[in-house]
Parts: structure tokens; C-alpha cells; sequence
């Protein structure tokens, strides 16, 4: 799957099984992470460079994006402008 234009795709690292004060999460109420990978990129459009690259991890907004499966495993489609923040290089 290749993402067209200024979209991306995005791979949320495994729900957290644990709150923060240690409790289990049941598998039940688990929602995706917003925290992951960016696997794919667009080539952006006129007026719009795509400022993201593959590999990098991102942070999106909650509960954005397309849900796709790729490979069996869950990924989301989203418009390059849904990722708020990336992880600095060393």
C-alpha cells in the first residue's frame, strides 16, 4: 500500500498494557497508541512538501486516520497535518 499526495502511513506502537499506576488494561476497553512509526510516505502536492519520512516516530492525534490492515497488522492512512509531533534524532 502506497499512501498518494500529502498522506501517510502510520504503524501506532502496541496498546500500553498498564496504566500508568500499574494497573492491567483489559484487552476490552485497549485503544491504539498514538504513538508509532511513519511506514510510507506520499510525494506531497503543489503548494504542500511532504515533511515526513519513513522510519521516523511520530505521535498523531488521537483517533485519526483510516484503519487499514496491512500484513494483518493495523495501521492508519492520515493526512500528514494529523502528526503533531516526531522524535528528535541524537
Amino acid at each position: 500500500m502506497t499512501p498518494i499526495r500529502t498522506q501517510i502511513l502510520f504503524k501506532p506502537f502496541p496498546p500500553e498494557a498498564f496504566t500508568e499506576g500499574g494497573l492491567i488494561v483489559p484487552d476490552s476497553v485497549k485503544k491504539p497508541n498514538n504513538k508509532g512509526t511513519i511506514v510510507k510516505v506520499g510525494n506531497g502536492a503543489a503548494g504542500r512538501p511532504m515533511k515526513l519520512t519513513p522510519g521516523q516516530k511520530a505521535i498523531r492525534v488521537q483517533d485519526w486516520g483510516v484503519e487499514v490492515l496491512v500484513d494483518g497488522e493495523q495501521h492508519f492512512l492520515m493526512d500528514m497535518d494529523s502528526i503533531l509531533a516526531i522524535e528528535n534524532e541524537h
